[in-house]
């Protein structure tokens, strides 16, 4: 992963703090679609996973608690969970499905 994707996660992030949820969710949206054309091409999908499990859980949090659109949510966190994440995110995840 580059720093450019960093770069951009880290201004989704800083959006989502500062409360502007629309800059917040246009930016995951576009970082996921980078992911998933890069997992189908790319060997290192551990990595990959990994960054997907981050991005989708900030996008879950960005539709659920940002936006009040819980069926967007429980698909974000359904796909953190499909990407075998660390155990925090996971827990994460379920949490906010629960929600």
């Amino acid at each position: 992963m580059d720093a450019d994707f960093q770069k951009h996660y880290l201004l989704a992030e800083e959006a989502y703090g500062a409360g502007d949820f629309q800059k917040a969710r246009k930016i995951t949206h576009e970082l996921l679609n980078q992911l998933e054309s890069m997992l189908d091409s790319e060997q290192n999908s551990e990595a990959l996973l990994a960054w997907r499990s981050c991005v989708a859980l900030l996008a879950g949090n960005i539709h659920l608690y940002g936006l009040n659109e819980t069926n967007e949510a429980s698909n974000y966190y359904e796909l953190v969970l499909a990407s075998n994440p660390q155990d925090t995110l996971k827990g994460l995840a379920e949490q906010g499905l629960e929600r």
